[in-house]
């Protein structure tokens, strides 16, 4: 060998046992040498003389030899034999250890080297260790470098812990994975190609339903508690190694794994936030733009069960920190990260919405106090950030409501304010002024129209107060919810030419009628009405299917939507999608076109030009059912339905611009304004507040629930609307009625006053008695002096 081309290193190598209870052995000193051979330059070369194998071919000199040891450099390779190197390949820098530059084609025994223990092939470098002294053959078998590969756990490995017993074993497995994040995302990946297949816009590689699966399985451990603990510890000890400047995909794979731990959703305290969920999402914060890029697309990918827990671990942070008492702000980074799940599943609809909320946030903490001090800048060391109902994805449909109703009381007062002012001045002993609407019984939806076109927008943004000419009630709020009642039921009449009404499910939805039959303007003032009616607080007899509440919210409707209008209509459609075979053409014989039925004549529209000619076929009818649908609901003959929406949605607008609209859900808004049916009677009992010397076990009271229970199902709405001026209850649910009863003559009949939805009984103690008064009462609601 050339000395030249040879540098000399002697080192020592220490082996030490692991025993098993932790505990080493050694040291015993083993005398080697390390050889490095070739230039730190690499010298060029023509390349292109070199002959190239785009497939892999057998080394046939080396056929029969036991190759211990191999190593691969750029051009050159090195085997190892019985302890010598056979090198071969290019040798432009002496890396093949021979003592030559020339390229040698077939693999050659270095005979001037020997007791080769490992070999590492560098670009144009080789690196040899050889033992210093006498060293036994099978001290040198085996692999030179075996690959190291962090720890990891998947299903197959903790269930063949679980089975063993041995406790210990088993810690020592949770330990020492979950204390190295290499090892957390080195563990439970698929076992095919997908694992390979990672990226930006590709998979993660990770088979989630065995991380799913494989932490399910902590629930069978009797020890579940001492685990929980030791993940915690363990993670601790993960997370001080994390580095933010993440460099490759791979690395993100911990934030899609440790979410289904059992320690970040049961029995989460404030001191398992600050020592599993903090450094989590202070690590999900720390990386690059470009990787959360990435993990926005790949949670925008995970199936529904996976979406949800990622959705569950963060909220369930939030919800502790909102029982203990504290702010927004000690949990803004787990609700901006909720923040960025609610927009991915806006667009991709992964989830039910009412999955992000906090159903207790509303219970827990004064948001309407709060709203209110947000809007007017009470606190002004406080931003909107630092306020719960700056976040609405937490609220549900009754917190909304509660919040909406804050921000209506806020702008009919500021208003009422401006009006006071423009009319010269505040007037003494006057602290609001209204929106009066007088009408005449006989004429109440004449009236109620020709009045509301008169309002501005600022006018109908003021409480509104009802006056029934020649009726002597004194608007409380009773006299605005039969108002509501009475004026809704007729003009849903088809004699007003403004809705058709399904006969099977008895829904109502816009007639599509010619603009000289039926005045759009009307639509406009409807809309007010509606608009009004939510604004003050109250409930209002609307029969409309869903598809007007995804309109009023820039929502598409769907063929469930066409469905709950007109059932049969949509089971056709539903049936055409459903059908199997090839021959749809000539099954259905439907082209693309619908039929409108105008004063009784049928019109026919084409769904697209020439639609009247075009076949629905099995590859096109999709697209035929989705333009019917529109047409159906959306646009109608001539474009009217669109006009006559399109005027309602405006006057809506009109009394309820709301910031805090856009953040309901279709059924949630139906639901305020017409209120829901869920009745639970039982609960309206617990309820009540009793007055005077009632309680809940005087005579009379006991005979009036005896004599409600006897009420069949209508008779139990007639008393609802009875008391409450509706049949239907708030969005919030029978508690929201806050219903009284109080004491009253013996002779008299129940008299509800609905402003307050209070009660006065007949202080009688014969139930059959009770019951009979009970239903002339019911029977006979309809009358302003009545309350």
């Amino acid at each position: 060998m050339d000395p030249s081309k040879v540098s000399e290193i002697e080192i020592r190598v220490i082996p030490v046992t692991t025993l098993g209870n932790g505990l080493t052995t050694g040291p015993a000193t083993v005398p080697f040498k390390i050889y490095i051979f070739g230039s730190a330059k690499s010298d060029k070369i023509e390349l292109d003389k070199l002959e190239k194998r785009p497939n892999p071919t057998a080394v046939s000199d080396l056929i029969g030899s036991h190759v211990t040891r191999i190593a691969a450099g750029a051009c050159h390779t090195i085997a190892i034999i019985r302890g010598s190197p056979y090198p071969f390949g290019l040798n432009s820098s002496g890396q093949l250890g021979n003592g030559k530059i020339m390229t040698q084609s077939t693999p050659r025994k270095t005979d001037d080297l020997d007791h080769v223990t490992a070999v590492f092939a560098g670009y144009h470098q080789t690196f040899f260790i050889r033992s210093a002294g006498s060293i036994e053959q099978n001290e040198i078998v085996g692999p030179s470098c075996p690959v190291k590969m962090p720890s990891k756990i998947d299903r197959e490995i903790f269930e063949k812990a679980l089975r063993s017993g041995e406790k210990l074993d088993l810690m020592a497995l949770v330990e020492s994975v979950f204390s190295s994040l290499s090892s957390i995302n080195n563990s439970f990946l698929f076992q095919d190609e997908r694992r390979f297949n990672v990226g930006i816009d590709r998979s993660h590689g990770i088979d989630l339903d065995q991380v799913m699966e494989t932490f399910m399985l902590f629930d069978e451990l009797a020890s579940k508690k001492l685990f929980s603990d030791l993940i915690a510890d363990s993670l601790s000890i993960a997370y001080a190694s994390w580095n933010s400047k993440v460099s490759c995909v791979e690395g993100l794979r911990l934030f899609f794994i440790l979410p289904w731990l059992p320690v970040f959703t049961e029995n989460v305290t404030l001191d398992t936030i600050f020592k599993v969920h903090t450094p989590f999402i202070e690590a999900l914060y720390s990386v690059s733009e470009s990787m959360q890029k990435t993990l926005g697309n790949w949670w925008s990918k995970l199936s529904t069960r996976h979406f949800r827990r990622q959705v569950i671990v963060y909220k369930r942070a939030v919800e502790t920190i909102l029982r203990a008492g504290k702010g927004p702000s000690k949990a803004r980074q787990f609700l901006l990260t909720l923040q960025r799940l609610f927009l991915i599943n806006q667009n991709f609809h992964i989830v039910p919405l009412e999955t992000f909320y906090i159903e207790d946030l509303g219970q827990i903490h004064n948001i309407k106090l709060e709203y209110y001090n947000m809007v007017t800048k009470q606190q002004p060391f406080k931003d909107e950030s630092d306020y719960w109902t700056h976040y609405p994805f937490l609220l549900n449909g009754a917190a909304k409501g509660e919040v909406l109703f804050v921000e209506a009381g806020l702008i009919q007062a500021m208003h009422a304010q401006s009006a006071m002012i423009a009319s010269g001045g505040l007037i003494e002993g006057v602290t609001m002024q209204h929106c009066d609407l007088t009408v005449r019984r006989d004429f109440i939806v004449s009236d109620t129209m020709h009045k509301l076109a008169g309002f501005s927008e600022i006018d109908v943004r003021k409480p509104l107060k009802v006056t029934i000419v020649g009726e002597e009630a004194d608007d409380a709020g009773g006299v605005r919810k039969e108002f509501f009642l009475i004026v809704m039921r007729k003009i849903l009449q088809p004699e007003y030419g403004m809705f058709t009404e399904n006969e099977e499910s008895r829904l109502v939805w816009f007639s599509g009628m010619p603009a000289e039959f039926c005045e759009r303007e009307q639509f406009r003032q409807l809309g007010r009405l509606v608009g009004l009616a939510v604004y003050n607080n109250v409930i209002v007899p609307f029969p409309f299917p869903l598809a007007l509440y995804k309109y009023l919210l820039d929502i598409e409707p769907t063929l469930e939507d066409l469905c709950e209008l007109s059932p049969t209509e949509g089971r056709g459609l539903q049936s055409l999608l459903d059908y199997e075979e090839d021959d749809v053409e000539d099954v259905f014989s439907l082209t693309f076109s619908i039929t409108f039925s105008i004063f009784g004549e049928i019109k026919t529209v084409e769904l697209i030009p020439g639609g009247d000619e075009k076949p629905v076929t099995k590859e096109n009818r999709e697209e035929y059912v989705k333009l019917y649908v529109s047409h159906r609901l959306e646009l109608g003959y001539n474009n009217e339905i669109a006009n006559q929406a399109r005027e309602f949605r405006r006057g809506f607008s009109d009394a309820l611009h709301s910031r805090v609209l856009k953040f309901f859900q279709p059924r949630e808004l139906k639901e305020q304004i017409s209120g829901t049916e869920n009745y639970d009677w039982n609960e309206f009992r617990e309820l009540v507040t009793y007055k005077g010397e009632y309680t809940a076990s005087h005579p009379a009271v006991k005979a009036f629930w005896k004599a409600f229970f006897a009420l069949d199902e209508d008779e139990k709405k007639k008393f609802l609307q009875f008391l409450s001026g509706s049949t239907r209850i708030p969005v919030g649910g029978m508690k929201d009625l806050h219903p009284f009863i109080q004491p009253t003559a013996p002779e008299t009949l129940p008299v509800a006053h609905t402003c307050f939805n209070l009660l006065d009984l007949p202080n009688i103690s014969d139930d059959v008695e009770m019951l009979r008064r009970l239903r002339i009462s019911i029977e006979h609601t309809e009358g302003f002096t009545l309350v």
